[in-house]
């Protein structure tokens, strides 16, 4: 009876380890981010460890610059290429990243777009067979212990293709980001409602290249930010005084694109924000 009980007892230990139940927080990964300098556009090219996850991927002639980078990682596998519309500003080179690297899933918004890059993208598509799905609504997925959340739009339809945006989360251990496509003011007030749209983030990435609106200070508020990093045109033309209002308000330290790429580092406990 004894020898049976100390094997049950093994047999335990070993069941709750292989579940995750020692009571130990989630410690995250090594999670490195950097924001592409690439005009008024958007292309964040995110290193969960060995692997590589794309948040939109900028205009058609920024493709030799985010391959450029790329390569100097040496990619040959993007796992997920996440497009959060399809403007051309985001969507340029996503054919082009597609043809020449392989991915392991594309993720967008569940809508059309009648225009030459979204045509391009779903050629594309099937000419490579690369799997991608249309989000309705949130999914989230683990790289390397880092947690992606894309929440997806709750509409079939709005007035500004910009409210279509994913809005994508990224959780490392401790550190928390938020990448908030173009959402503007019905897209924010729709994540504020999600269990997402509750939580702190130590950066989010502001949407549409500066554009102001409402429900930001309602975002900020919530999120309480340290950083911020704006993707403008070097005349800043879509950077709102309201916005810049807003970041200095909330003693956010802001960063901008067009003054070089922004890179952010992060352990799981701290982190790193910098630019040549």
């Amino acid at each position: 009876m004894r020898k049976t009980g100390r094997y049950l007892l093994i047999l335990l230990c070993l069941v709750f380890l292989a579940a995750g139940c020692g009571g130990e927080e989630e410690k995250g990964g090594f999670l490195k981010m950097t924001f592409l300098d690439t005009g008024k556009s958007d292309c964040i090219v995110i290193e969960a460890g060995e692997h590589v996850i794309v948040n939109d991927a900028a205009d058609a002639d920024d493709l030799e610059a985010i391959c450029a980078f790329l390569d100097g990682r040496q990619t040959e596998r993007i796992e997920y290429l996440i497009l959060s519309h399809f403007d051309k500003d985001h969507i340029g080179s996503a054919a082009g990243l597609i043809r020449r690297y392989e991915v392991g899933q594309v993720l967008m918004a569940d809508y059309e777009e009648d225009s030459e890059p979204y045509f391009a993208l779903m050629q594309a598509l099937q000419e490579t067979e690369t799997e991608s799905r249309r989000l309705r609504g949130a999914v989230s997925f683990t790289v390397e212990g880092i947690v992606f959340q894309v929440d997806a739009p709750r509409r079939p339809s709005y007035d500004n293709d910009n409210n279509y945006s994913l809005i994508t989360s990224v959780t490392n251990g401790e550190n928390r980001f938020l990448l908030m496509g173009d959402a503007q003011k019905k897209r924010t007030e729709e994540f504020l409602d999600s269990p997402a749209g509750g939580e702190r983030y130590d950066l989010v990435k502001m949407p549409h290249h500066g554009d102001y609106n409402k429900k930001l200070e309602e975002l900020f508020s919530v999120a309480r930010p340290r950083y911020a990093v704006l993707t403008p045109d070097p005349e800043r033309t879509r950077v709102e005084e309201e916005t810049v209002a807003l970041l200095e308000a909330c003693g956010c330290e802001a960063y901008y694109t067009d003054e070089g790429a922004v890179t952010v580092t992060s352990d799981g406990k701290q982190m790193q924000v910098s630019q040549p």
